[in-house]
């Protein structure tokens, strides 16, 4: 068994390790710059070279603990690097562990067939292995980017981590239980047949986690998809409601007003004048806000002018609601609900009340509709795959209404683009101009 584990290639697996880590680095946000990160890899391949020397000098029983402490260099290794949250690094160092497995395990198993120990220098076995090695984790970024899209973004959570790592673990005794006895099913009786079931256990691991990862996401998906659906009605049960009262409300206004000339020309006193006057006044604030030529983008300002009235925020409107003729109802209430809504919350939180400010734009340009949402806001928003991050704790049941935004108008051929700059927030969007929606 000892002459077994000292053909472990120890310093190899250290280098795959730390070249698995590097395609979560091109992936995913980064917490530091790239010097630093050369510096920090620096480091961290010094502390693995010693501690991997002094780890040949042990028994293979050592092995796992051995293994374990690279995990662990791993780990602390991503976490300096990506920004995300700590369980969701700790599945991206599993991930990268089997991918490293596997990798170093292919190398070795070829190398030992050809003999490459035998036949080449250290310096030249060294750089085989480094270029070996950057060809496969190249293959594997190109696959993860495919396979995983925007699950990189998510969180995992407890459960899946913790299936992940009763995955991790079962694929990395099976694939080196051979090392430590022979009397298992599981076990060879000859290097070549340690190595040949060591890289196919490693690589039906990382397809394991795969699936695993692509079954996490296709429930993510569904659960999204009910989620926005479920806030697409919110919107549109909300414009319905409004515009069943605001229908009401402009009847009696319309009443009141005529009422109220009446009693004008029937009355000489000056405080009764006067008294009149400041009804009049007072009745104005809830007269229809703004005729943009849609009813249903009339009722949505409406409705969010009380809203904005009573917090002191300024909403402004310069729209040409004809334009939108070719969208439906409730792609309507989705678009400018979700917009309308973020921008009142987000200038809520400013304290200073002069500086809660909202502008809307519907206009039209080179054959396009033209749709621009800006508000001011306070600094420090972070955009996450282009979509600003909820500033909420829940997580999970916020920040659908932007994704809404951008599902419904990809419907419509369009693009959203969501900026912040100089103490304001901008969502401009883009739509294909149909022949319904050009003014006549």
């Amino acid at each position: 068994m000892e002459e077994m584990s000292a053909n472990i290639p120890r310093l190899y697996t250290a280098i795959a390790e730390m070249m698995s880590c590097w395609i979560f680095f091109v992936i995913c946000k980064r917490k530091l710059s790239a010097g630093k990160i050369l510096l920090l890899t620096g480091g961290v391949g010094l502390v693995e070279l010693a501690y991997t020397r002094a780890g040949t000098l042990l028994s293979s029983w050592f092995w796992p603990i051995h293994m374990l402490f690279l995990f662990s260099m791993m780990f602390v290794y991503m976490y300096c690097v990506v920004e995300r949250p700590a369980l969701t690094v700790y599945y991206y160092t599993m991930k990268s562990f089997i991918m490293a497995e596997f990798v170093a395990a292919f190398e070795w198993q070829i190398a030992y067939f050809y003999k490459w120990n035998e036949i080449l220098s250290g310096e030249i076995r060294i750089f085989i292995a480094v270029l070996f090695y950057t060809v496969c984790f190249a293959g594997l970024l190109v696959v993860e980017k495919i396979w995983i899209r925007d699950s990189i973004f998510r969180t995992v959570s407890v459960q899946e981590g913790l299936i992940a790592t009763a995955i991790v673990i079962g694929v990395f005794l099976l694939s080196n239980i051979g090392f430590f006895t022979l009397n298992t099913p599981f076990s060879g009786q000859s290097l070549s047949d340690l190595f040949n079931i060591r890289t196919i256990v490693d690589f039906l691991g990382l397809v394991i986690l795969y699936a695993f990862q692509s079954r996490i996401a296709e429930i993510d998906m569904k659960m999204d998809l009910a989620t926005m659906d479920r806030c697409l009605r919110e919107q549109y049960e909300k414009y319905r409601n409004y515009q069943d009262s605001i229908d009401l409300i402009n009847m009696k206004y319309h009443d009141l007003r005529h009422q109220m000339e009446d009693l004008k020309e029937q009355i000489s006193s000056e405080e009764q004048t006067l008294l009149i006057d400041n009804i009049e006044s007072e009745l104005k604030e809830y007269s229809p806000y703004i005729q943009t030529g849609n009813k249903v983008l009339d009722a949505l300002l409406d409705s969010r002018q009380t809203i904005c009235r009573k917090r002191n925020i300024i909403i402004t409107a310069v729209a040409d609601g004809g334009l939108l003729e070719f969208m439906n109802v409730a792609d309507i209430c989705t678009v400018f609900g979700n917009a309308l809504d973020n921008a009142v919350e987000s200038v809520t939180m400013i304290e200073d009340a002069e500086k809660r400010l909202i502008h809307l734009e519907v206009t039209e340009q080179k054959q396009f509709v033209i749709i621009l949402v800006e508000n001011s806001c306070r600094q420090g928003i972070v955009f996450e795959n282009g979509i600003p991050k909820s500033p909420r704790k829940d997580k999970k049941n916020h920040g659908f209404g932007t994704r809404s935004i951008r599902q419904v108008v990809q419907k419509y051929g369009g693009s959203a683009i969501f900026d912040a700059e100089d103490g304001w927030f901008t969502l401009k969007i883009l739509l294909p101009c149909k022949k319904s929606c050009r003014k006549k």
